[in-house]
C-alpha cells in the first residue's frame, strides 16, 4: 500500500513538474520594463482601465517591429498536443483538480493568447504590415476577443491588406468571408479593385450574410464600382437585378432623380425595361467608364455613353426639374453624335409639357 502511495504521490509530482515545464518553456516574448511581452499585451485587452492600456501600448511600440515574431506567434497559438494527456492524468491524481493548476501555472488561456497577439499588432499599427497574412487568417477565428482585434488591426492598416484579402475571398467562407469583406467596406473607394470579387459573392449567394455585406462594401466604393455591379443590374434573374439596382443607386447618389424615376418602371419588363437596362449599361457598365454622373458621361463620354446619358436624363425629367434644365442647357452645346438623342429627348420633353398642360386646363374647365 506504501508503495502504492509513493508512486501515486511521485506521478502527481511529476505531472506538475512536467506542467510547469511547458509554461517556463514557452516563450512570452521579449520583456519591457521587466515584463514580458505577453504580460503588456494582456493589458491591451483591458478596456476597463484606460492607464493601463495607454501604458501597454506605449511598451508595445517601444519594442517597434522587435515584438512582431513574438506576436505573430501569439496569434496562431494553440496548446501544444501534449498538454491534454497531461492534464488528463493530473484528474486521475488524488489531491490535484484541473483548473486550479491550470490558473496556477498558466493564467492566460490560448484564445486570451491570441487575442493579446491581434491586440499587439493594432498598436504597432503600420509597423504589422508583414503579420497581414496572418491577421486575415485570423478574422476566421471561432472567438470573438481575437477577430474582433484582428478586425481593428487590419483597420488601422489602411489598404496594406487588399491583396492578401482579395486573394483569400475565393477561398474562405461564412462567417471568415463576411468580416474580411468588413475590412473591405472601411477602404471604400480604395477597395473598387475587389468590387468585381464581392459581385460574384452576391451572384453565387444572393440573400446570405456573405452578399449582404458584399452589397454594403460594394456601396461605399463609389463611382470606380459600378462597372462590376452592373453585371447584377443586367442579370437575367430576377433577385440579383434587384440587389444590382440597389446598389448601384447609393454607388451614384448624385442621381438620386433618376433612380426616384426609373424605380416605378425598372424591372417591370418589356421594351422599356431593354432599353433602360441598355442605356445604363452604355454609362456605366462597359469596362474603362468611371462616370460619377450622366452628365460626365454626356460631356466627356464615349458617342454611345453620350447617347445613353442623354436618354436617362430625358426619362428622368420632368417639366421644370433638374435634369430638364440640363437638357436645356445641352441645347447650348455641340454634342456631335448624341444631336440625335438630344432632340428625341427635347421631343419627349416638350410632348409632356403639352401634356401637363392639358391635365391643368382640363382641371380648370372642370372646376369652373
Amino acid at each position: 500500500m506504501k508503495k502504492r502511495r509513493w508512486l501515486k504521490i511521485s506521478l502527481t509530482a511529476l505531472a506538475v513538474l512536467l506542467l510547469c515545464l511547458i509554461v517556463t518553456r514557452r516563450d512570452r516574448g521579449p520583456e519591457v520594463d521587466g515584463r514580458p511581452l505577453e504580460s503588456w499585451v494582456r493589458d491591451l485587452l483591458n478596456t476597463a482601465n484606460p492607464g493601463r492600456r495607454a501604458a501597454a501600448q506605449a511598451a508595445v511600440v517601444q519594442l517597434g517591429t522587435n515584438a512582431l515574431p513574438w506576436l505573430q506567434l501569439a496569434l496562431n497559438h494553440t496548446d501544444s498536443f501534449w498538454k491534454k494527456p497531461l492534464l488528463d492524468t493530473a484528474d486521475t491524481l488524488p489531491g490535484l483538480d484541473r483548473h486550479h493548476l491550470l490558473r496556477w501555472v498558466n493564467p492566460y488561456g490560448p484564445s486570451e493568447i491570441r487575442a493579446g497577439g491581434a491586440a499587439g499588432l493594432a498598436a504597432l499599427g503600420q509597423a504589422a504590415a508583414p503579420a497581414i497574412p496572418d491577421l486575415v487568417e485570423s478574422l476566421g477565428d471561432p472567438e470573438h476577443l481575437v477577430y474582433n482585434n484582428a478586425l481593428a488591426a487590419l483597420r488601422g492598416l489602411g489598404t496594406l491588406s487588399l491583396h492578401a484579402i482579395t486573394n483569400r475571398l475565393g477561398q474562405a467562407e461564412g462567417n471568415h468571408r463576411t468580416r474580411m469583406i468588413h475590412v473591405l467596406r472601411n477602404m471604400q473607394s480604395d477597395a473598387a479593385g475587389a468590387a468585381p470579387a464581392l459581385a460574384g459573392i452576391i451572384e453565387a449567394k444572393p440573400g446570405s450574410a456573405e452578399a449582404n455585406a458584399a452589397a454594403a462594401a460594394l456601396a461605399a466604393m463609389g463611382h470606380r464600382a459600378a462597372t462590376a455591379v452592373m453585371r447584377l443590374v443586367a442579370s437575367e434573374r430576377y433577385e440579383l437585378r434587384v440587389a444590382g439596382f440597389d446598389v448601384l443607386q447609393r454607388l451614384i447618389p448624385t442621381e438620386r432623380g433618376l433612380w426616384e424615376a426609373l424605380r416605378g418602371t425598372f424591372q417591370l419588363g418589356g421594351k422599356r425595361e431593354t432599353q433602360i437596362l441598355a442605356a445604363l449599361w452604355d454609362v456605366w457598365g462597359e469596362p474603362g467608364t468611371e462616370h460619377p454622373t450622366l452628365s460626365a458621361a454626356v460631356l466627356r463620354g464615349t458617342p454611345k455613353a453620350q447617347a445613353a446619358g442623354i436618354f436617362l436624363m430625358s426619362e428622368a425629367a420632368r417639366p421644370g426639374n433638374a435634369y430638364d434644365r440640363k437638357l436645356r442647357m445641352l441645347l447650348e452645346r455641340e454634342l456631335g453624335p448624341g444631336q440625335a438623342a438630344l432632340e428625341a429627348a427635347m421631343k419627349k420633353l416638350e410632348a409632356a409639357e403639352v401634356s401637363a398642360s392639358s391635365r391643368v386646363d382640363g382641371a380648370k374647365t372642370s372646376s369652373e
